[in-house]
């Protein structure tokens, strides 16, 4: 994994987090919006490891002697 992958998958937890715990005590659209955040960064993580799924595969059958 990439440094960038770690770095939407621990924004959107701590974005999700952070919105968990704001929504309930008092600052709801806050809340809202930092769990909709994270939420972004999540479905960016999905992407970045789809990519380099992709990508490995890729790689690999091009190095093969087949």
């Amino acid at each position: 994994m990439g440094s960038s992958t770690l770095f939407f998958m621990l924004a959107g937890l701590v974005c999700f987090g952070a919105g968990a715990y704001l929504a309930p005590t008092g600052e709801r659209e806050i809340g809202i919006a930092l769990m909709i955040a994270g939420l972004v960064f999540q479905v960016l993580t999905l992407r970045q490891m789809k990519l380099a799924r992709k990508n490995r595969a890729v790689r690999r059958d091009m190095t093969d002697a087949g």
